[in-house]
């Protein structure tokens, strides 16, 4: 089984409130076309899933779509065989948004009411984070039709949102593409990987993970070489937890026979991967694409795509060795509560798990008929065809985590869901929409100019950001200069859907190669005053990554509700300090001892361009006793992803 950590939220200020988690991911119920998850503080009400993308529409109700096809007459050489075809290529851009009708809403509520007669839908669950990407298989980069197999861009996380993707075609791509569109499926598809915070229900398992020998395997240890360490795919990292949890570096204990021994694994593997490593869009923006023919280092997808054949090639194996054993098996009558009954059970695929022997690691999520249950503590069910191949990337922090992390799972636990949706473009019928074009003739040339926040979402606007402006600058050949500005603050970003640009044209620009050159400066206003102002740079891309120069550090706040009664502690206030370009932040977060979930998380801010050494943080915590007293602890100094407050 493959486990999927999507992009998470890169920016923002705010500690993440308990009620933005108050949702059961593990029990989501369906109902029409909708997914429900059920609020665990409010059982009657429920929050949908946004997962039906489309392109969105402008006013007059065109798509926000566009495909162009461009040529460039070329000369021959002097000598040289005349050239009888052009260069060129294409250009595809679709804006497409994530949005539920009132229809579907309808049915959905009609669904839930046979369910649960006093249940209603009070909105859409909010994602976190995530990413869209079109994808064809026209786009082979082996078959020569694309420069980039992918045009990734940072998704919408709520639902009527909008986001704009673009992918450049080489002109056999172009060509094969364009007559795909004159059919009524067009070979091109939308491709969504999202994430979800909320909550998972009681498990009756402790898992224990031990970071010493966590980071003493092969894959681990090299990536500490550099503060970058080697960049792993989500699905590389899994499978590394699984080789552990083998070893027994990762140790999983039930509390109770009916503990969904898979459920803990992939949630602990979620937690452990948030603790030790960084997603690489954290970092460096837009996931990487893949590498280009001829490339020595293999790409994202490639490594991707690897994967999913080997996983494949081992399930089908796997699923061979187990119906040979199974047709070797003697038929043997079950006996009333013998041991036979549980192994016919589980000839039969249908094996419930066990509690696992104490000292014993469990068996990884990954298919493994083969494995005796008297050494796991219980048979793997029948495995199933893995079918999707991702690209999220990720690289190790710098700052080990040490000694032995204990994750109870005996009660509710803050956790993060992934899922991947895919929607075909479908027939567009808009002439417009196509367009081709020689693009030798300068007078009526102009550069469009894209800006895209790399990394970002409307509600980043509400926690952190008052705006971002960009300056542009272009210095023509012929002694004029063209200069635009873009202001983006919420609103704008609301109306624009992510995608703001700046045009310039040929004035006297002889040299084709240095009309694309062009300057821009960038000009970020926080909330606190804070503002960052950024250098003048010069570029020749059409599309601009605007990458917030501080990113998300997500921390974890613990505390012990059996500490809490000893000691007589009604609620513990964390307050953590920071500093942003020089000037000191502040988050507050509390946790009391009637809350139902003792944990929660708080979000500071750090240096997006960190080299050396990690920034770290201080915090204190006040207690607040039952007897009406305050204890308050000193500030102190951490780097570390986890504060406990119960350290009194």
């Amino acid at each position: 089984m493959k486990f999927q950590i999507i992009l998470m939220c890169l920016f923002g200020l705010l500690s993440v409130p308990l009620s933005a988690q108050d949702i059961l991911l593990d029990e989501p119920v369906r109902a029409g076309e909708l997914t429900l998850f059920q609020s665990l503080r409010k059982p009657d009400e429920y929050r949908y899933v946004s997962d039906q993308p489309r392109l969105a529409m402008h006013p007059n109700g065109k798509p926000q779509f566009s495909f162009i096809r461009y040529v460039s007459n070329e000369s021959s050489a002097p000598g040289a065989e005349d050239i009888t075809e052009g260069e060129g290529g294409g250009i595809i851009h679709a804006v497409i948004e994530l949005k539920v009708t009132d229809e579907q809403l309808a049915e959905a509520r009609r669904q839930l009411r046979r369910i649960n007669p006093n249940g209603t839908i009070v909105g859409a669950a909010p994602y976190t984070g995530g990413t869209v990407a079109l994808i064809s298989s026209v786009s082979d980069p082996d078959a020569g039709f694309s420069r980039k197999v992918l045009g990734v861009g940072k998704a919408p996380i709520l639902d009527g949102q909008k986001a704009a993707v673009s992918i450049q075609l080489t002109k056999l791509g172009a060509q094969v593409l364009w007559q795909s569109f004159q059919t009524p499926t067009p070979d091109m598809s939308f491709s969504f990987e999202m994430e979800m915070e909320g909550l998972n229900s009681p498990k009756g398992a402790v898992i224990e993970a031990n970071f010493e020998q966590i980071y003493k395997h092969q894959n681990f240890s090299a990536g500490m070489v550099s503060r970058q360490g080697s960049t792993m795919l989500g699905a590389e990292i899994n499978a590394t937890f699984e080789d552990l949890t083998r070893s027994g570096a990762i140790k999983v204990t039930t509390i109770n026979p009916d503990a969904n021994i898979e459920a803990a694994v992939q949630e602990a593997y979620t937690k452990l991967t948030t603790l030790m490593f960084n997603q690489s869009g954290s970092n460096t923006g837009t996931p990487s694409a893949p590498a280009l023919p001829g490339a020595q280092q293999p790409g994202m997808l490639e490594r991707a795509q690897s994967l999913l054949a080997e996983g494949r090639k081992d399930v089908l194996e796997d699923l061979r060795i187990l119906e040979n054993s199974r047709s070797a098996r003697p038929s043997t009558p079950a006996s009333n509560g013998g041991p036979d009954d549980g192994e016919n059970r589980r000839r039969e695929g249908d094996a419930l798990p066990v509690s696992i022997h104490s000292g014993t690691a469990p068996p990884p999520p990954g298919p493994a008929p083969n494995y005796p249950p008297e050494q796991f503590g219980y048979e793997r069910p029948r495995p199933t065809l893995p079918t999707t191949a991702t690209v999220v990337s990720y690289t190790m922090r710098e700052v080990r985590q040490k000694g032995t992390y204990r994750i109870d799972l005996t009660k509710y636990t803050t956790s993060s869901l992934s899922l991947r949706f895919d929607q075909n473009v479908g027939p567009i019928n808009c002439d417009e929409c196509f367009q081709q074009f020689n693009i030798d003739d300068p007078l009526y040339k102009q550069r469009e100019i894209a800006a895209i926040l790399d990394g970002f979402n409307a509600a980043d606007f509400q926690k952190s950001l008052n705006f971002v402006s960009v300056a542009f600058r272009k210095k023509h050949q012929g002694g004029e200069t063209s200069e635009g500005d873009i202001r983006i603050d919420k609103s704008r970003f609301n109306q624009d859907g992510n995608y703001f640009k700046f045009t310039y044209g040929w004035k006297g620009d002889d040299n084709r190669n240095l009309w694309r050159d062009y300057e821009y400066q960038t000009v970020w206003s926080f909330f606190g005053g804070v503002t960052i102002e950024g250098e003048w740079n010069q570029t020749d891309i059409n599309t601009l990554p605007l990458s917030p120069p501080y990113r998300l550090k997500p921390i974890i706040v613990e505390i012990d509700p059996e500490i809490m009664a000893e000691e007589g502690i009604r609620s513990a206030q964390v307050d953590v300090f920071f500093t942003v370009a020089g000037q000191e932040q502040t988050r507050q977060v509390q946790l009391r001892s009637r809350d139902e979930v003792n944990e929660t998380r708080i979000e500071i801010m750090e240096p997006a361009d960190w080299l050396d050494v990690e920034p770290g943080y201080e915090y204190q915590v006040t207690w607040r006793m039952r007897d009406g007293t305050e204890r308050v602890s000193p500030r102190k100094e951490s780097t570390s992803l986890l504060i406990y407050a119960d350290q009194l």
